[in-house]
């Protein structure tokens, strides 16, 4: 008897916290419409709601990720991408890492390490940290084929000036013609 009961009870509370937890996915995706709307696009007018879309994303996902993880996915991609763009390359390193290294068999991974390397050579220019990911990301996709040439041309010029870029550029055009 004792355990129907102690079954019963723990039933219960699973199928109560079900619509608490649905109802809050509802109302977290709901600002997240909101907050879009009012950060102001891609020049983000508003950075401290942009701080709290980034903030409303992450307890989103957290909620999603056992059930959706399409949609976990998404939205961390959509806050880092936010995160790099109101300057916080920190925080977007961290969303890309959560993607990268917590779901390296998603379709999107490959674009979330490739990112993670991306801010830290352009927005952090730590280019040891920058070297490590771009060889991660070509050991794990090798075959990527959307960014495994890119992690391959962005390690040949770790480092280099612009000018040196456009120098080494040229010299490619010449040996091609």
């Amino acid at each position: 008897m004792r355990k129907h009961f102690f079954f019963a009870l723990i039933t219960l509370t699973f199928v109560a916290c079900k619509p608490d937890a649905a109802q809050k996915i509802a109302q977290l995706e709901q600002q997240l419409v909101t907050l879009d709307k009012e950060f102001g696009g891609a020049k983000v007018a508003d950075k401290e709601k942009a701080v709290a879309f980034i903030q409303t994303s992450e307890e989103l996902a957290a909620l999603v990720q056992p059930t959706d993880p399409d949609k976990y996915v998404a939205v961390l991609l959509k806050a880092a991408g936010l995160a790099k763009t109101i300057e916080n390359p920190q925080k977007a390193i961290d969303l890309y890492g959560k993607v990268a290294n917590g779901m390296p068999q998603h379709p999107k991974a490959p674009t979330a390490l490739f990112m993670q390397a991306f801010v830290y050579e352009n927005d952090l220019g730590d280019l040891q940290q920058a070297k490590t990911a771009y060889e991660s990301f070509l050991s794990k996709y090798p075959n990527d084929p959307d960014f495994a040439d890119d992690a391959q041309n962005s390690l040949k010029m770790l480092g280099k000036s612009p000018e040196e870029i456009i120098r080494e550029f040229e010299k490619m055009q010449q040996k091609a013609q």
